[in-house]
C-alpha cells in the first residue's frame, strides 16, 4: 500500500517537471532552467534526508492506569522523538488492536508527523464492547521522505495489554453458607488453612503472630500463650469460571460480581483457572478487591475452552466440593 503512495507522488513530481521541462524548451527562460534543476536535484535530496532522518525517530506508547469497564472509552498516548534537523517526515505506525479472546489478523494504522528536533505527545481513543484482556502491538514504523517518493521500515517495540474489567451487574439475595474458618488466612501447609478449633495452648515463640495470643492464658501463666489451631483442608468456597469459547462475557460478569458479593460479606473463596493449552487448573486464593482483581487479569490471560470445563476438572478432582459453577448466565452451587 505504501509503495503505491510513493509511486502517486512520483507520476504528479514527473508531471511537474515535464511541465517545467516545456517551458524551458520553448521559451528559454534562464529562471525555468534555474527551476528544473532544482527540481532534477530535490529529489535526491530528499532521498538522502529520509534515509538520515528515519534512523533517529523513536516512538513509545502508554497506557491509562486508571480502571477500565467494557463499555468505557480510554486513551492511549504515544510519544514520538525526532532528533534529526529533517522536517515533513511522514511516520505510519502499523498496529493491531484485539481482545484476547477474539484475536484476528486485521491491521490498523495511524498516521504521525515527525518534525525536525521536536517531541510531541498524542492520545488516540479506543472503547471497547465487552470485558476482557485487549493487546496493542506495533513492531514496525514506516517512514517517508519529505517528498514521499520512497519509505523505510524502521522497528519499534509496544506492546500494551489493557485489562477491561466486567461491569458489576446484581445478583440475587440468597446467601452462601459460611465457612466456619478464616478464609483470610495467608498460613498454608500441606494439611490445609487453619480453622478455629483451638487445638492447644503453648509457650510464644519468635514469629508467632500477635493476634494468636490467649491474654487470659498468659496472665494466668504468667507468660505469653499461643494458641495453636486445627487445619482443614477445604475452609473457603472454590468458584470455577467456565470461560467457554463465544460465551465468555458471561462467564466474566457473573464470576466477578459474585466475587465482590462474596467479599462484601466478608468470604474469601479461593478460584479454579483452567488452561485449555495445557489441560491444567491454576488455583488463587482471593480475601480482598486487589487479589480479586488480580485473579480476574490471569483468568482474562487464558484462551477460552472449546472443552467442558466443569467435567476436566472432576476427572482431576473427584472428591472435590464446595464448588461454584460460573456459566455464561449461570451460577451453580455443586
Amino acid at each position: 500500500m505504501e509503495h503505491i503512495k510513493n509511486a502517486l507522488y512520483i507520476i504528479s513530481y514527473l508531471m511537474m517537471v515535464a511541465v517545467v521541462l516545456l517551458v524551458t524548451v520553448f521559451y528559454r527562460q534562464p529562471l525555468a532552467s534555474v527551476l528544473l534543476v532544482f527540481l532534477i536535484i530535490l529529489p535526491f535530496i530528499s532521498l538522502a534526508s529520509g534515509a538520515y532522518g528515519y534512523k533517529h525517530i523513536s516512538i513509545t506508547a502508554t497506557a491509562p492506569t486508571e480502571s477500565i469497564t467494557a463499555g468505557d472509552e480510554f486513551r492511549i498516548r504515544f510519544h514520538i522523538r525526532n532528533t534529526s534537523p529533517v522536517p515533513l517526515l511522514r511516520c505510519t505506525l502499523p498496529y493491531s488492536f484485539y481482545n484476547l479472546y477474539r484475536q484476528d489478523d486485521e491491521k490498523f494504522s495511524i498516521t504521525l508527523a515527525g518534525e525536525s528536533f521536536a517531541s510531541e505527545m498524542i492520545s488516540m481513543s479506543f472503547k471497547t464492547s465487552m470485558p476482557g484482556m485487549f493487546t496493542f502491538d506495533a513492531e514496525k514504523i514506516l517512514i517517508s521522505d519529505p517528498l514521499h517518493f520512497h519509505t523505510f521500515t524502521g522497528k519499534v517495540n509496544i506492546h500494551i495489554t489493557i485489562p477491561v474489567m466486567p461491569k458489576v451487574v446484581p445478583l440475587p439475595d440468597k446467601d452462601l453458607p459460611k465457612f466456619e474458618g478464616e478464609p483470610f488466612d495467608d498460613i498454608i501447609s500441606e494439611q490445609g488453612e487453619l480453622t478455629r478449633d483451638i487445638r492447644q495452648l503453648r509457650e510464644y515463640r519468635a514469629g508467632d503472630r500477635l493476634r494468636d495470643i490467649h491474654w487470659k492464658a498468659s496472665a494466668s501463666a504468667g507468660e505469653l500463650m499461643v494458641k495453636e489451631y486445627e487445619r482443614s483442608v477445604d475452609l473457603m468456597y472454590l468458584l470455577l469460571p467456565e470461560i467457554i469459547k463465544d460465551r465468555e462475557e458471561g462467564a466474566l460478569v457473573y464470576y466477578y460480581s459474585l466475587g465482590k458479593k462474596m467479599l462484601s460479606s466478608n468470604m474469601g473463596f479461593r478460584v479454579a483457572i483452567y488452561d485449555p493449552d495445557t489441560k491444567v487448573f491454576s488455583y488463587m486464593n482471593v480475601s480482598d478487591s486487589r487479589s480479586l482483581d488480580e485473579s480476574l487479569y490471569e483468568i482474562m490471560r487464558k484462551k477460552a475452552s472449546k472443552e467442558d470445563v466443569f467435567a476436566m476438572y472432576m476427572n482431576q478432582n473427584p472428591a472435590s466440593y464446595g464448588v461454584i459453577r460460573i456459566c455464561q448466565d449461570r451460577i451453580i452451587l455443586d
